[in-house]
């Protein structure tokens, strides 16, 4: 796996900040979603190309934001079979190009030099998904509307280490712009309830003890409770940032940028529901 910056977009980072990994069977090799442009794709094929000439045959996309996504074209390139939910396959062309000019805005033109969204057909695929790369079976499981519309989460069986994407964040406030708190709360039980040796997050430090996924449990579940009884009782977003990040979850990296942008998010989305 490549650790990516535990930290925001920036014009240093080129926005590598979300993990990503391979896995290597005796016939082919898995990739756990593409990094934020053609540049770091193309880095990452030459890395997998120092470990093993094994046809690089499957991209796994955990969900369509840009830090996850945007290497894409380059994995089309060489012929890699993309596999990604459906509705996150739609966010992808429907929301890419836009999202791409922001990161070039915010980072420069020159992280992003080949990055393209990139049309390509789109099969199908029945989740959950078994795939065997060569004595190494890889089981795929969908999440239906949690941090995404369709996050995947990767099982690799020989060794019990899961990625899941942003299901979870490590070490840092999770992120909800199209998430379902409660879907996304459930699917967290889960993942504590079930077996694995180790997890990789989305974002943050590799996690071997189940406790550390209890940060992006609490701060999903007091974010879903801060939005929603404002909402319902009248309360402005200007009122409820004027009292700033709760001090139980202060200490967490990029706590306060994360609450002030996100609160605001959830509140509107409560109030158009209602």
């Amino acid at each position: 796996m490549h650790l990516g910056k535990n930290e925001s977009l920036s014009k240093t980072n080129g926005g590598a900040i979300a993990n990503t990994g391979f896995i290597v069977g005796e016939e082919s090799v898995l990739v756990i979603d593409a990094g934020p442009s053609y540049l770091y794709a193309l880095e990452m094929i030459k890395f997998i190309r120092e470990t093993t000439n094994a046809d690089i045959k499957y991209l796994i996309v955990t969900h369509h934001h840009p830090d996850h996504s945007f290497g894409i074209s380059k994995f089309l390139d060489i012929g890699s079979k993309v596999i990604i939910s459906e509705i996150e396959f739609k966010r992808y062309l429907k929301y890419g190009n836009r999202l791409l000019n922001n990161m070039k805005h915010l980072m420069g033109e020159e992280w992003f030099k080949n990055t393209q969204i990139s049309e390509f057909a789109y099969k199908e695929s029945l989740f959950p998904l078994t795939i065997d790369l060569g004595k190494r079976k890889i089981n795929i499981r969908l999440y239906e509307d949690g941090h995404s519309g369709g996050d995947l989460l990767i099982d690799d069986i020989n060794s019990n280490i899961i990625f899941v994407g942003d299901l979870v964040f490590n070490d840092r406030a999770p992120t909800i712009p199209h998430a379902n708190i409660s879907n996304w709360s459930e699917y967290l039980e889960e993942i504590s309830n079930s077996k694995w040796s180790k997890l990789i997050p989305g974002h943050g430090p590799i996690i071997k003890n189940k406790k550390d996924i209890d940060l992006t449990k609490k701060w999903i579940k007091h974010i879903h409770s801060v939005a929603m009884h404002s909402v319902n009782n009248g309360i402005s977003p200007a009122e409820v940032l004027e009292y700033g990040v709760p001090k139980h979850l202060s200490n967490i990296k990029l706590a306060e940028e994360t609450w002030y942008r996100d609160v605001q998010v959830l509140m509107k989305r409560y109030e158009n529901d209602n």
